[in-house]
């Protein structure tokens, strides 16, 4: 998928949502990985599922049928502690969802825990790199209270040399 699919995707989840739920109530879906990039128009690639950190529980039957993987939530400690505090809300039309992603930062972090070759090749991405506020990025990586607060001491210790090379080979 790529980004007017994702969209359309989201959009036809949201109408299946408000068929389902007739009241006023809203329902909020964070999305992280390779498709919150793509929606944030920081990388050019495809997905092939979409992976949401937090979803309220009266979607999950529906989420199977959008190909989103809720299964993600297993890494939430790949995240930065407050990141919620951070979340991009997505300007997509709705009746039902709100749609968020984690910010740019939290993404970044959250794939130099991991650093598979997918995740490489996002974080180099030029447009990424461009975008990323490494200000706010080095104290989601250092300070007590964020990632340091979340993951094992030898998953930081890990994080820290991927992130440690990243900085130095791609910081302008």
């Amino acid at each position: 998928m790529e980004y007017k699919e994702l969209v359309e995707r989201l959009k036809r989840l949201d109408e299946d949502a408000s068929l389902l739920y007739e009241d006023n109530s809203r329902f909020r879906l964070v999305i992280v990985g390779g498709g919150a990039l793509i929606l944030l128009e920081t990388i050019d690639r495809a997905t092939l599922d979409i992976d949401a950190l937090s979803v309220s529980r009266e979607l999950m039957p529906l989420l199977e049928r959008y190909d989103i993987n809720a299964q993600v939530a297993a890494y939430i400690n790949n995240f930065p502690y407050n990141y919620e505090d951070r979340l991009h809300k997505l300007d997509i039309e709705s009746k039902k969802i709100d749609f968020y992603t984690a910010s740019l930062e939290d993404i970044v972090i959250a794939k130099l825990c991991s650093y598979r070759d997918t995740d490489r090749q996002d974080v180099i991405s030029p447009e990424v790199i461009k975008s990323l506020d490494w200000e706010l990025l080095e104290k989601l990586a250092t300070d007590e209270d964020e990632l340091k607060a979340n993951i094992s001491d030898r998953g930081y210790s890990e994080f820290i040399y991927n992130y440690e090379e990243y900085v130095r080979r791609y910081r302008p």
